[in-house]
């Protein structure tokens, strides 16, 4: 598998918890300021009831 070398917070916002990616200098909350949404122009958007499978496929790719 390839090495992600991109941006590492919006790992984190998109899985809403701290991935640990960051050297830990600043606290969790304060690096995602952008409240509680995904990151992208439609980050709002997205919603909805996952399904089991889709809660587990998040779960299986956490980094």
């Amino acid at each position: 598998m390839a090495r992600y070398i991109g941006p590492k917070c919006k790992l984190s916002r998109r899985e809403g918890t701290d991935l640990q990616l960051k050297s830990g200098v600043k606290p969790f909350d304060v690096k995602t300021k952008k409240a509680n949404k995904a990151p992208g122009q439609h980050g709002q958007a997205r919603g909805g009831k996952q399904s089991e499978y889709s809660l587990q496929l998040r779960e299986k790719q956490k980094v």
